[in-house]
């Protein structure tokens, strides 16, 4: 265990504490909410998995040939693609939401963009030809959230390719203000009793009683919360499966774990940002712009409860953060082939 700990560094160590905190957070804010704290709850499977996929992200990027990367991500948006246009009725596969499944090729662009740099002409091709798949994927799913988000992310990947980033940090301000923009809008539009017509075109109308309910549980339980669950007890809609959450991340965790739940959520989100920026400057400015856009949407949405979601977020961030490793510098013609 001592060697363990010993090849880990202070990043990893400090994300894994972070992470711990915010389940001992969930599980303090369900006790003193006389709720049974579970470990089925996405307030403990999403950070596990978040973990593993950063994990997996850099196995990726440090042990996989660029051609087994490539015919992969080829691989997945056809799956995704055929599991949306075989699927009867709403709940399209594989996630069972759209917006889930849309959000998952969102990311896909970002693991493409990811691996278009540094490689060469052909293999770039049938990566640009996964962008277009990944982008059929967000059609048929008809997330219209999804293609805004993924806007700003193809425009990174694209300025990365053409031109290379020397440095990072712009790519993790804009990420933040970003998300905080967002963020107060949000939450501005949810303390508002009449929505803009504008917003209720944009947005489905049932989000208007959603977040409506859940700033007012978050009200009356400011500091922890009421409880992982306690929204959709306490929601006009959340009897219905599918209301029976905030459809929106800070929301959501604002309501049932308080403001101690959300700071821990915006240290989080910081760190995944940061992660990325460990990396090289193009791969940071890809995934930080892939990060961006699954932060920004899940505000509208509820996309992190879904654990392939945030394993493939969690891949892309990863990927990048690895990159700083000095034999990734190594042309890959000229690199070891691991044994």
């Amino acid at each position: 265990m001592r060697g363990l700990l010993e090849r880990v560094g202070w990043p990893e160590r400090a994300a894994l504490a972070l992470l711990g905190l915010w389940v001992g957070c969930a599980w303090v804010s369900a006790l003193l909410a006389d709720r049974m704290p579970s470990l089925t709850s996405p307030y403990v499977l999403s950070p596990v998995v978040l973990a593993a996929g950063v994990a997996l992200g850099h196995l990726v990027a440090t042990r996989l040939g660029r051609d087994v990367v490539v015919a992969g991500l080829l691989v997945v948006t056809t799956v995704l693609f055929l599991g949306v246009i075989w699927t009867d009725g709403p709940a399209k596969r594989p996630t069972a939401y759209a917006n889930a499944n849309a959000a998952v090729a969102v990311q896909v662009i970002g693991l493409a963009g990811l691996a278009m740099l540094g490689s060469d002409r052909v293999r770039r091709v049938l990566l640009w030809l996964t962008v277009a798949g990944a982008l059929a994927v967000i059609a048929a799913n008809a997330s219209k959230a999804a293609f805004v988000v993924a806007v700003p992310l193809l425009a990174a990947i694209a300025l990365m390719v053409w031109r290379p980033a020397s440095r990072a940090w712009w790519a993790v301000l804009v990420g933040s203000v970003s998300i905080i923009g967002a963020a107060a809008g949000v939450v501005l539009l949810a303390a508002r009793e009449q929505w803009p017509p504008r917003a209720l075109e944009a947005l489905d109308p049932a989000r208007q009683s959603l977040w409506s309910d859940a700033l007012s549980l978050w009200a009356a339980h400011p500091v922890t919360g009421g409880g992982p669950g306690s929204l959709a007890e306490y929601s006009t809609l959340g009897g219905d499966p599918d209301t029976a959450s905030a459809h929106s991340s800070l929301l959501q965790i604002g309501a049932e774990t308080g403001i101690v739940g959300a700071a821990l959520f915006g240290l989080i989100v910081v760190g995944g940002l940061l992660w990325a920026a460990r990396g090289q400057a193009p791969g940071a400015v890809v995934a930080a712009a892939a990060w961006t856009a699954l932060i920004v949407h899940s505000l509208s949405d509820h996309l992190l409860e879904y654990a392939v979601v945030v394993l493939a977020a969690g891949l892309t961030v990863g990927w990048a953060g690895a990159t700083r490793s000095e034999e990734l510098d190594v042309p890959e013609g000229e690199r070891p082939v691991p044994g």
